[in-house]
C-alpha cells in the first residue's frame, strides 16, 4: 500500500516559487539594477512555519532615492521616507522596501548583517535570496523550532531603539503561541515606562492584535506583569487584587475578566467590551459611555466602534432577560440584532469560564429562538409601523413631540404583539390615545 509522503514541521528549503511574485519581482530587479535585495523578515518566518502572510518585506542596501529611481514607473508611497521606508505598489498590492538598518555610530556603508542584527527579535531576523537561501545570523530557526521570542544580540538596546518591540514581543507570543525568553522578559520590564515614548496610535494596533489574537489572556497577563498595563490601560490596571462576589465566594475581577476574554470569538468589538464591562464595576461615579468614551477616546478607536461598544455596555449582559419570544423581541428593538446576540455571546463566555453546562444547553435553546425570532422579521422599530407620523396628522394630532411618543407607545404595544401590526388596528389604537 502506497504511504503519503509525511510534510515536514517546518520549511528549511525555500524556493523561490514560494515567495509572493511581487516582492519577488521587486528583490530581483533591484539586485538586476546592481544593488543587493533580500526578502525579510516575519513573511520569512511564516514560510518557514508553514503560516498565512499577510505582508511581504524587503530590504535593500539601495538608499530611498535610489529605490525611487528603480521604480520610477510605479506608484511609490513616501510615508515612512525618513524612516527608509518606502511603500511600492505592484498590481494594487503594497510592499514595503527598506534600507539596510544600520547602528547610530557605524561609520561604513550598511549590511545585511548589520540590518539584521537591528531588527527586534531573533525570530524576525531572518532573510531570503535566491543565490544564498535562507540567511540566520542569530539562531532564529532555532527558535521558532523551541516557540522562542528573543531579542537580537541585547534585547534592553533592541527596546531602546523602539520601545513599540514590547508590545509586539507579547502580541507574537499570543499569535504564535511562544514564550518570551527571561533575558527579554527582563529587559521589557525594566524599560517599561519607555512605552510613555510611542505614539497611542501604534499602541493601539498592537492591543487590537492582542485582543483578536487566540490567546487575549495571556496578552493582557503580560502586559500586567510586565508593567506596561498601567501606562496604557490603567483603568484595567485598577482590577488588579479588587475582588468582587460571585458564586458565593470572592473573585478577582481583573482575573475574571481575562478568563471571560478568552472565551469570547475573536471580535475586536466584543472582547473591548467586556474589558470595559469589568472597568465600570470600579468608577460608580462615571456613566458607562462616559467611561468607555475616555478610554477609547485616549487610545485613539474610531468613532464607529466606539458608538458600537457603547451600545454594548449599556445593556448589563448579566441581567437581559431572553425567558419569552416578547422579551427576545424587546431587547432586539431596544439593541439591535447584532448585539442581541453578542449578549449572548457574554452570558455564553461566562458559563464556560463556570463550566455550568446546563446553562449553555438553555443558551443554545435560546440561540435557536433569537434566530427564529429574527427571520420572522417582527416590527421592531419606529419605520417598521404599518402607520407613520402623516397618519397621525391626518388623524388630528398636532405635530411636534407627541408624534413621538405616541408613535412609541404603538411600537411597544406591537412587540408585545405583532398580530396587531395592521394599519386599521394601528389607527383605533392611535384614536383611543387621543381621548
Amino acid at each position: 500500500m502506497h504511504k503519503s509522503k509525511k510534510v515536514e514541521e517546518f520549511n528549511l528549503n525555500i524556493k523561490s516559487k514560494d515567495i509572493d511574485p511581487g516582492a519577488l519581482y521587486i528583490m530581483n530587479k533591484l539586485n538586476d539594477s546592481g544593488y543587493a535585495a533580500f526578502v525579510v523578515g516575519g513573511c520569512i518566518r511564516n514560510l518557514i512555519m508553514r503560516e498565512c502572510i499577510q505582508d511581504w518585506d524587503i530590504t535593500t542596501n539601495a538608499t530611498v532615492e535610489e529605490i525611487i529611481g528603480v521604480f520610477r514607473d510605479y506608484k511609490v508611497v513616501p510615508m515612512g521616507k525618513r524612516f527608509g521606508t518606502l511603500t511600492i505598489v505592484i498590481n494594487h498590492i503594497n510592499y514595503e522596501v527598506s534600507t539596510f538598518k544600520k547602528g547610530k555610530s557605524l561609520a561604513e556603508p550598511p549590511t545585511l548583517f548589520e540590518d539584521l542584527r537591528h531588527r527586534d527579535f531573533t525570530i524576525n531576523a531572518l532573510a531570503w535570496r535566491e543565490e544564498e537561501g535562507l540567511i540566520d545570523y542569530f539562531n532564529g530557526v532555532e527558535d521558532i523550532k523551541r516557540k522562542i521570542i528573543k531579542g537580537v544580540e541585547e534585547p534592553a538596546k533592541r527596546i531602546k531603539e523602539d520601545p513599540l518591540r514590547m508590545f509586539r514581543a507579547i502580541r507574537l507570543a499570543c499569535e504564535l503561541e511562544f514564550e518570551i525568553d527571561r533575558i527579554t522578559l527582563q529587559a521589557i520590564e525594566d524599560n517599561s515606562s519607555l512605552i510613555k515614548k510611542v505614539s497611542l496610535e501604534r499602541i493601539r494596533d498592537e492591543l487590537i492584535k492582542i485582543l483578536i489574537s487566540n490567546f487575549p489572556k495571556k496578552g493582557f497577563q503580560l502586559l500586567q506583569q510586565l508593567g506596561l498595563l498601567k501606562y496604557i490601560f490603567p483603568e484595567l490596571e485598577s482590577t488588579v487584587g479588587f475582588y468582587v462576589e460571585s458564586n458565593h465566594k470572592e473573585e478577582d475581577l481583573f482575573s475574571y475578566i481575562l478568563d471571560i476574554l478568552d472565551n469570547l470569538p475573536p471580535d475586536l468589538v466584543l472582547r473591548l467590551s467586556i474589558l470595559l464591562y469589568g472597568v465600570k464595576k470600579l468608577t460608580a461615579s462615571y456613566s458607562k459611555k462616559e467611561i468607555a468614551n475616555k478610554i477609547l477616546y485616549r487610545l485613539r478607536f474610531k468613532n464607529s466602534l466606539i458608538k458600537r461598544v457603547n451600545v454594548l455596555i449599556r445593556e448589563d449582559w448579566r441581567k437581559a432577560d431572553f425567558s419569552s419570544r416578547r422579551n427576545i423581541r424587546r431587547l432586539i428593538s431596544q439593541l439591535g440584532e447584532e448585539n442581541v446576540l453578542s449578549i449572548l455571546e457574554f452570558k455564553k463566555a461566562h458559563f464556560k469560564v463556570r463550566k455550568d453546562a446546563d446553562k449553555l444547553r438553555q443558551l443554545g435553546k435560546i440561540e435557536k429562538e433569537i434566530r427564529e425570532v429574527l427571520q420572522e422579521r417582527p416590527p421592531l422599530s419606529l419605520k417598521d409601523l404599518a402607520i407613520n407620523g402623516k397618519d397621525l396628522i391626518n388623524l388630528g394630532f398636532q405635530e411636534g413631540k407627541v408624534i413621538g411618543e405616541i408613535l412609541r407607545i404603538l411600537l411597544d404595544i406591537v412587540i408585545n404583539k405583532s398580530e396587531l401590526n395592521k394599519r386599521e388596528i394601528l389607527l383605533e389604537l392611535a384614536k383611543e390615545q387621543k381621548k
